[in-house]
C-alpha cells in the first residue's frame, strides 16, 4: 500500500514540484529586480484571494469524498448536480470577490489597483469549479497522470512567464499576476478535457434536496477549509491591519513562501495518502485497517521529520543562493520557524480523514478552526508589542495544535482503535525546531555531518517501520 502511495505522489509531485523547484532556482533571476514592497504588495493580495477561494466551494469536497466512497455505482450522478450548483453559485460569487480584492489592494499598488481584482478574480468566475470537479475525479479514481500534466503545465508556463515578465520587462509585482492568470487558464483546459471525457458536465436543474443535504454536511466543513488561509497566510493580512509597513510585509513574505513551498510539495504526498485513508477507515472493524493507518503516518511523519530539519538546518545557505537581494536574505530565521511547523500534515490527516469518512465533519472546527483564530489574536496581541517576527512563532504553535490537537478530541477517542502517541511526536518536533534553529550558524562541514547523521537515522527508522506492517 505505501509502495502505491509513494508511486502516486511522485507522479504528483514531480510533474508539480519539477516547475515550482525551476521557480525557486529562478529566484535569483527575479529577485534582483524585486523590492520589499513587491513582496509585499504580492503578500497582501495573496491574503486576500486565499481567503476567499477557500469559501468558493461550500465545503462540496467533503460531500464529493464520501459519495465516491459510500456510493460508487453513481457518485457521477451526485457529483455532476453539485457541479451545476457550484458553477451559478461561482458567477455570483466571483463578482462578489473582484469587488473585495479592488478594496483590498495596498495604497502602495493603486494605479493597477482595477487590473489586480481583475487578474486575480477571472479564475475565480470561470476556472475554479471545472478545475475542482476534474482534480477530485482524477484523485479519487486514481489516475494521477492527468492530474500531473496540469500541474506541470501550469508550473512550467508560470516559471517561464514571471521571469520574464519581472526580469525581462520589469514588471515588478504585477509580473506574478500576469503570470499567474495565464497559467492558470492552460490548467483550465487540461481540467475541461477530463470533464469532457467522463462527460461529467454540470446538471444546472439540480435537485434541491440533494443541495441542502449536501450543504448540511459540508457547511460546517467551510471553517474548517478556511483555518488553512488562518495559518497560511492570514499573517500578511493581520500584519497589513496593524499597520506594519508594507516592505516589512514583504520580509516576513519571503520567508513564509518557505513554509508554503514545502507545504505545496507535501500536498502530493497527502492527496496521494487520502484515498488509502478511507479505503483503510472503511473497514471499521478491522483491527489490522486500523494498525496500516497508524503505520503509514508513522512513516510518512518520519519523512516529514527528516524533510524540514535538513531544510531548517541549510536555511542560511539556501537563502544566500536563491535570494540575490541582502535586505530579503534578512528573513532565513523566520523561514527556519516556519518550516518546522509544516511537519504536522502526517499526523493531522489521521484524526481528519477519520472523523471525515465518520461525517463527525462539525468536530473539526475544535481542532482546525481553533488554531486558525488563536493564529490571529495572538498576531493581533504579539506583533504591536513585539514585531512583525512573533508572527513566525505565533504560526508554528497554531500548526502544531492543528496538528495534534485531534488527538484529544472525544469524538477522535470513540472512534480510534489503536494509539498514536501523539504527545512524543508533537515533543519530537520542538526539540528538532530548537537544535535546527541552534545550529543555523554553524560551520558547512558540521551541517553536513548533522545532515547525513539526520537523514541516516530517517531511513533506519523508515525501514524499521515499514518492517513492522504491511505496507
Amino acid at each position: 500500500m505505501l509502495r502505491k502511495l509513494l508511486s502516486h505522489a511522485v507522479i504528483y509531485g514531480l510533474s508539480a514540484q519539477i516547475p515550482r523547484l525551476a521557480g525557486v532556482l529562478a529566484l535569483p533571476l527575479i529577485t534582483q529586480h524585486l523590492t520589499t514592497i513587491d513582496y509585499g504588495v504580492a503578500g497582501v493580495v495573496t491574503a486576500y484571494y486565499s481567503a476567499l477561494i477557500m469559501l468558493q466551494s461550500l465545503g462540496f469536497t467533503v460531500v464529493m469524498e464520501n459519495s465516491f466512497a459510500r456510493h460508487p455505482s453513481r457518485f457521477q450522478w451526485i457529483w455532476r448536480q453539485l457541479y451545476g450548483f457550484l458553477t451559478s453559485w461561482s458567477l455570483v460569487y466571483g463578482l462578489l470577490c473582484i469587488g473585495i480584492i479592488y478594496l483590498a489592494v495596498p495604497a502602495d499598488a493603486q494605479d493597477n489597483r482595477l487590473l489586480i481584482a481583475l487578474l486575480v478574480g477571472a479564475p475565480m468566475l470561470f476556472f475554479v469549479v471545472t478545475d475542482l470537479l476534474g482534480g477530485m475525479y482524477c484523485l479519487h479514481t486514481q489516475q494521477p497522470l492527468p492530474i500531473a500534466l496540469r500541474s506541470f503545465l501550469m508550473g512550467g508556463v508560470n516559471v517561464v512567464l514571471t521571469i520574464y515578465f519581472i526580469a525581462e520587462l520589469q514588471m515588478g509585482y504585477m509580473g506574478w499576476f500576469y503570470a499567474s492568470t495565464i497559467s492558470a487558464a492552460v490548467g483550465f483546459v487540461v481540467s475541461l478535457f477530463v470533464i469532457a471525457r467522463q462527460r461529467l458536465w454540470p446538471i444546472f436543474n439540480f435537485k434541491w434536496y440533494r443541495i441542502r443535504h449536501s450543504l448540511k454536511v459540508s457547511l460546517p466543513a467551510v471553517p474548517h477549509g478556511f483555518s488553512f488561509f488562518m495559518l497560511d497566510t492570514s499573517d500578511r493580512l493581520v500584519l497589513d491591519v496593524v499597520g506594519i509597513p508594507v516592505g516589512r510585509i514583504g520580509l516576513y513574505n519571503v520567508a513564509s513562501n518557505f513554509g508554503i513551498y514545502f507545504a505545496s510539495a507535501s500536498n502530493a504526498v497527502v492527496n496521494s495518502a487520502t484515498p488509502f485513508y478511507m479505503k483503510l477507515y472503511a473497514q471499521t472493524r478491522s483491527i489490522e485497517a486500523a494498525l496500516q493507518a497508524r503505520q503509514m503516518t508513522y512513516t510518512l511523519q518520519v519523512l516529514f521529520f527528516a524533510a524540514t530539519f535538513t531544510g531548517s538546518l541549510w536555511m542560511k545557505e539556501i537563502f544566500g543562493f536563491l535570494i540575490r537581494n541582502e535586505e530579503l536574505q534578512q528573513a532565513y530565521p523566520l523561514a527556519i520557524v516556519i518550516l518546522m511547523g509544516y511537519n504536522f500534515r502526517p499526523m493531522y490527516m489521521a484524526v481528519i480523514n477519520l472523523l471525515t469518512f465518520h461525517e463527525r465533519t462539525s468536530k473539526l472546527w475544535r481542532i482546525s478552526t481553533v488554531a486558525g483564530i488563536g493564529n490571529i489574536l495572538l498576531n493581533l496581541i504579539l506583533v504591536p508589542l513585539y514585531g512583525f517576527q512573533m508572527a513566525a512563532y505565533t504560526t508554528f504553535a497554531a500548526l502544531m495544535y492543528m496538528g495534534y490537537a485531534g488527538f484529544y478530541l472525544k469524538a477522535y477517542k470513540e472512534l480510534t482503535q489503536v494509539r498514536y502517541h501523539a504527545i512524543w511526536w508533537l515533543l519530537a518536533t520542538i526539540v528538532l525546531l530548537v537544535l535546527a534553529y541552534q545550529m543555523r550558524e554553524v560551520e558547512v562541514w558540521q551541517k553536513i555531518a548533522i545532515t547525513l547523521l539526520s537523514l541516516s537515522a530517517g531511513i533506519v527508522a523508515f525501514w524499521k517501520y515499514r518492517s513492522k506492517g504491511q505496507v
